[in-house]
């Protein structure tokens, strides 16, 4: 399974989302978090602590096809 952190938003309230972030940047191999958890991301260069707004929900993360890329928002911790 794949999964993409696609918006970030930062502790000042700007929302970093795709546009600005590389097409690999903070994509990740591996069971998807789900939401609540705490992954690393990488944004403007700076990597840091975040925690999964939406997305990938507890109770349907077996359900996910593992080819499909589950797209992720994240805020900065």
């Amino acid at each position: 399974m794949t999964y993409w952190v696609k918006r970030v938003i930062l502790k000042g309230g700007e929302l970093v989302t795709e546009r600005e972030l590389g097409p690999e940047e903070n994509r990740f191999d591996g069971p998807a978090p789900v939401v609540g958890d705490t992954v690393t991301v990488t944004v403007r260069g700076r990597p840091f602590l975040a925690e999964v707004v939406w997305g990938n929900w507890p109770d349907r993360s077996d359900e996910i096809d593992p080819q499909v890329v589950v797209p992720l928002r994240v805020k900065e911790l």
